[in-house]
């Protein structure tokens, strides 16, 4: 017994107080998260820009900004709706499949039927279209967001093969071709300005309308956005269709540019739109984010995608380096207290 009273109590407080490496970086994060989150993208662009002028100076020639911004373009519009729906707390991983399936039944239509400019601005209404399946089988049904447009993208990517009979299909006379290749201003792409256009009008309703301001609720916290009122079903239904109708058109947008529609037409679109949504600085969990950090995502991905192809960087290493970047971005804008709700 004395044996046991003489004991020294200090190595177990020490123990109890001591910060452990893991706990250190835990509290960084946190840090970050909290007081970071919006200025990390803002000073990260202006670093990887300096950085990859210091090794390549035609990084910033006017032929290669005008590379970046053609680039942009179709990004920025596959991703602008998107945004809608992972604002709310959902996940929408279709948007590329719904711009392949777009593009590929416009061409058809085009080449083979002769339907000009209707089928070029029916890819609007195709995507709406698709975006509400998503929106039905989600919440009609009950299921998961990510379940849902994980289904569908299989789906919609397989209904794209059968319409161009798993081949590409070229459209020798495009309507609106001067989307594609005229610049209204002086080395500034249409089709990047068509994109900002529809950037302003959702920014304007993502601020300013009770559209706006009901998914933010919704993505805060679904329970409570309900018995507040907010119409859940029909607001999330309408940011699924958005987000469809923002895909069909950058599928359209990417029809103009390469003149053709393939089976692969937006493959990279389905992990680089993610990537540009949380890379911006909006969280997966929903209720933080918005418009005008998708576009800083954008421009985020697209100056160190390209600055890697200008710098020589293998592509391989490329999907290495773009991987590590979406899970810091995740890793910084991710609230981990409603991690548990992250997937629905």
């Amino acid at each position: 017994m004395a044996d046991n009273e003489n004991l020294d109590p200090e190595p177990a407080a020490s123990e109890a107080t001591a910060v452990r490496p893991a706990d250190m970086a835990l509290n960084v994060v946190e840090f970050i998260q909290r007081w970071g989150r919006p200025l990390v993208p803002v000073l990260v662009l202006p670093v990887l820009i300096g950085l990859f002028t210091a090794f390549e100076s035609r990084f910033i020639s006017i032929t290669n900004l005008n590379v970046m911004l053609t680039q942009a373009g179709p990004l920025l519009m596959i991703s602008l709706g998107a945004t809608l729906v992972v604002l709310m707390g959902s996940i929408d991983l279709s948007v590329g499949a719904i711009a392949a399936l777009s593009a590929a039944a416009a061409a058809v239509l085009i080449s083979d039927h002769g339907w000009g400019t209707a089928g070029f601005i029916l890819t609007i209404f195709i995507g709406m279209a698709l975006g509400g399946v998503n929106a039905f089988c989600s919440i009609a049904l009950r299921l998961p967001s990510f379940i849902v447009t994980l289904g569908t993208l299989s789906i919609f990517t397989g209904i794209t093969l059968h319409i161009l009979s798993g081949r590409a299909v070229f459209v020798d006379e495009l309507p609106f071709e001067w989307l594609a290749r005229g610049e209204g201003i002086p080395d500034v792409p249409n089709t990047f300005l068509a994109a900002i256009i529809v950037w302003v009008l959702l920014v304007f309703m993502n601020r300013y309308t009770r559209f706006g301001r009901y998914l933010v609720a919704i993505g805060a916290g679904e329970p409570v956005a309900a018995l507040s009122g907010v119409p859940v079903r029909r607001y999330k239904t309408l940011a699924f269709m958005v987000s469809g109708a923002t895909a069909g058109f950058g599928g359209a947008i990417l029809l103009l540019q390469l003149g053709s529609a393939t089976p692969s037409l937006g493959n990279q679109y389905l992990l680089d739109s993610i990537a540009a949504i949380v890379i911006g600085g909006t969280a997966l969990t929903g209720g933080v984010g918005g418009m005008p950090r998708t576009l800083l995502g954008v421009a985020l991905l697209t100056v160190l995608s390209n600055g890697l192809n200008v710098t020589g960087v293998s592509i391989f290493t490329q999907d290495i380096l773009r991987g590590l970047v979406v899970i810091l971005a995740v890793l910084v804008t991710i609230d981990r207290g409603r991690m548990q709700n992250l997937v629905k």
